[in-house]
């Protein structure tokens, strides 16, 4: 099985509250994006990452590339005006092989372990689609527009989702190009997959591997440990 890693990149991050998009932010001397990088990039089986970002942080990227000897980059694309045609940006891109993945990861989660992305490749061997998720334990209420609830929703099925998601190639190729058709536009990879008609399995994901949003994010467990 050979991967291909696409890290779309290219959020202003304006919660985050900083002059520069969250993925550029430095955390130890290192920014957020090169945490994020290094975990896809020390794994075997990865043949290749490409990233979508703004063109203005190009030449700010291609130096953490150089300076971190980051190989398994290919290449560095023009991000779109949504998550969808970066993603899909990305995808052009990807050379298929026989038995080719593809892995999209959110650049902000940098304190994805090794361990679940490895667990991530095997389950997909026999599903072809497989996301992480968490459980949702928290009660969930449906409201109208005025915010007056319409329901409590049952959280014995649902799930908050996370990256990375992992898909066969063709799969993910054939579901950009019918969600292109219809203008259909996700939320994330898997409900364009799910748009399409093909299953997406999920699995337990890892309460650590959280999307930086705020800066106090970083403040919720000991990081260090997952860098």
């Amino acid at each position: 099985m050979k991967f291909n890693v696409i890290i779309p990149a290219s959020g202003s991050g304006e919660r985050f509250r900083t002059r520069i998009p969250k993925q550029f932010f430095q955390l130890n001397g290192k920014e957020l994006i090169t945490y994020t990088i290094r975990k896809f990039n020390s794994i075997n089986s990865v043949e290749s990452i490409v990233i979508a970002t703004k063109k203005e942080y190009f030449k700010r990227l291609h130096k953490i590339i150089k300076d971190n000897k980051f190989q398994k980059v290919i290449a560095v694309v023009e991000g779109g005006a949504t998550r969808h045609d970066s993603v899909f940006n990305g995808l052009k891109v990807i050379i298929p092989t026989d038995d080719c993945y593809v892995i999209i990861h959110d650049a902000v989660r940098p304190f994805i372990t090794e361990k679940k992305i490895k667990e991530m490749m095997e389950v997909v061997k026999d599903c072809k689609a497989v996301i992480p998720g968490v459980k949702i334990n928290d009660t969930i209420k449906e409201v109208n527009k005025s915010n007056i609830v319409l329901r409590t929703v049952p959280r014995k099925y649902l799930w908050e989702i996370q990256t990375p998601q992992i898909f066969e190639y063709d799969i993910l190729r054939k579901s950009f190009e019918k969600a292109n058709r219809e203008k259909f536009k996700g939320t994330d990879e898997s409900s364009i997959v799910e748009n399409a008609g093909y299953k997406v399995k999920i699995i337990e994901g890892e309460k650590t591997n959280i999307k930086v949003t705020t800066k106090d994010d970083l403040k919720q467990f000991d990081i260090n440990r997952f860098l």
